[in-house]
């Protein structure tokens, strides 16, 4: 069903993404895939329709977005997230990692442990093995790291060389996707040279809001399915208030069956959007706490657009002293990394829409 705010995992219940599904799928031919896309534009959804596709695939799944308002991660929570993933696998799929340093496997093969400690499971190790898996079974093995901009955040760890250890020797794929699309960029680090990953090509799949015409579609097949007819009056209010993306169009849908009632799923998916954008803005300030007023004013400038001697202008009038041109190009940069503005000539403006309604 359209309307379900749940992530699909039926292409019947993707809707006009299959240039893109088709796309990602193609792309498991190269080590790395990129998946990028704002917040809430259905990147999940196409990893796990995809997942339910290919059922010859191996996968491992690693849902990072738990860790969105963390300042730091440490080896050890990325192996509990290799270890539930491991762990939805067949038995006999289990019984194969068996003899890695750092793995503990259940006499009964029921559960697989990871090691964080002294005797810790190399991720190099982990990944040789997992590509001899595929090799064995004849089956392409794929890492998901959903939401991979989180990785940035690794400390003591450096996660880039096993990355680029897998890419030039294994028969591995992975599937990096990220909202925060600069973020991803910025992990990754494809353009210095002296990254472990410069020079190393990716595939890349982005995944772009709906247009006016498909926004409106959208609602008129999720409102098909279940029988109801909506005037397409009411549907151009509907784009004209929350723009193209899919997650919010959705959870209009689903208040809108809720309460049979428009302006009550307006109201509602509004609440909704301006509570998770700040919640999400507020994570974006951790680590970040003494620019966190200067944040908040361009926010608020640039809500209609702003140019970047408008931000000059506004933060020196608001501090009383010159703001260093750098530190200026700094703070919108990491805004626009984090996919909260969006840079189009020399005018920054939100991402989405509703950024506007938060600030």
């Amino acid at each position: 069903m359209l309307f379900d705010p749940k992530p699909k995992e039926r292409r019947e219940d993707l809707f006009d993404r299959d240039d893109e599904l088709n796309r990602l799928k193609a792309g498991l031919n190269y080590p790395v895939i990129l998946l990028l896309g704002i917040r809430r534009s259905g990147k999940s959804s196409l990893v796990k329709v995809l997942m339910n596709e290919m059922k010859d695939v191996i996968w491992i799944y690693l849902d990072l977005r738990k860790y969105e308002g963390y300042t730091y991660i440490t080896y050890k929570y990325l192996l509990s997230e290799f270890e539930r993933a491991l762990n939805t696998w067949p038995k006999f799929l289990r019984e194969l990692l068996r003899g890695i340093r750092g793995v503990v496997i259940s006499g009964s093969g029921f559960e697989v442990r990871l090691s964080w400690g002294r005797d810790r499971v190399e991720l190099a190790d982990l990944f040789d093995r997992l590509s001899s898996i595929g090799e064995r079974e004849g089956r392409r093995v794929v890492i998901v790291f959903d939401e991979s901009q989180e990785l940035r955040k690794l400390k003591g760890f450096n996660i880039l060389y096993p990355l680029a250890y897998a890419y030039d020797n294994l028969r591995l794929s992975f599937i990096f996707t990220g909202s925060q699309i600069g973020m991803v960029y910025r992990f990754l680090r494809l353009k210095d040279p002296n990254s472990p990953l410069f020079g190393r090509a990716m595939f890349e799949v982005r995944v772009n809001p709906f247009t006016r015409e498909q926004s409106i579609e959208f609602l008129k097949t999720g409102f098909r399915e279940v029988g109801i007819s909506v005037n397409d009056g009411v549907l151009e209010s509907v784009y004209d208030e929350l723009g193209g993306i899919p997650g919010w169009l959705t959870y209009y849908g689903f208040n809108y069956l809720q309460f049979n009632n428009h302006e009550e799923a307006i109201k509602r998916t509004l609440e909704y959007a301006v509570q998770l954008v700040r919640q999400e803005f507020e994570n974006f300030l951790r680590g970040r706490e003494e620019a966190r007023e200067r944040y908040y004013a361009i926010m608020g400038l640039c809500k209609s657009g702003c140019r970047w001697s408008d931000v000059k202008r506004i933060l020196e009038a608001r501090e009383g002293y010159r703001v260093d041109d750098k530190k200026i190009t700094e703070l919108l940069q990491n805004l626009v990394d984090a996919s909260f503005l969006i840079k189009e000539g020399d005018i920054y403006r939100p991402s989405d829409p509703l950024i506007t309604k938060a600030f």
